[in-house]
């Protein structure tokens, strides 16, 4: 398998939870319940769409599925991986903070920034990775691990102002 990939993304901040939830479309508890990775119809770049089972939906109209377009994915014998972007796997936990990219489909507010996996291991533990992503703008009191009720209470919090 061939696997292609950028270095680094570098992305305008602040990545805190109220930037996030101001800037968001919508904001989402949800699980994964599927991904299909396809290329583009120029062929140079591979997206992953990804379908959201909602738990709960915390900003934005409810719905019970969510579908999200990611860049990067598989297809065929080629991955591409793209650094910074938001990444999901098959029967995950989320919480993401999404802005609507075409009719019925979204994509992840600031890339990786925009996504929290709810911990299987520590139910209850929301953790954000910032694996290949720098940020700036962003402070150190930006909170990438934080409970799951405070992170809900701090989405709706800033969603009602």
């Amino acid at each position: 398998m061939l696997l292609a990939f950028l270095l680094a993304a570098v992305l305008q901040g602040p990545g805190d939870v109220e930037s996030l939830t101001a800037a968001a479309d919508a904001v989402v508890h949800g699980q994964v319940v599927g991904r299909r990775s396809a290329w583009t119809r120029a062929g140079g770049q591979i997206f992953t769409t990804v379908t959201l089972r909602t738990l709960e939906t915390w900003k934005g109209p409810a719905s019970g599925e969510v579908t999200i377009l990611v860049p990067g994915g598989e297809a065929g014998d080629l991955a591409q991986t793209v650094a910074g972007a938001a990444s999901f796997q098959d029967g995950e936990e989320v919480v993401v903070f999404l802005h609507r990219s075409a009719s019925g489909v979204f994509g992840v507010e600031r890339m990786a920034l925009g996504k929290f996996g709810v911990e299987s291991f520590s139910p209850g533990r929301a953790v954000r990775h910032r694996r290949g992503l720098s940020c700036l703008q962003c402070t150190a009191a930006e909170r990438d691990e934080l409970s799951l009720d405070e992170l809900r209470a701090r989405v709706l919090g800033s969603a009602q102002r």
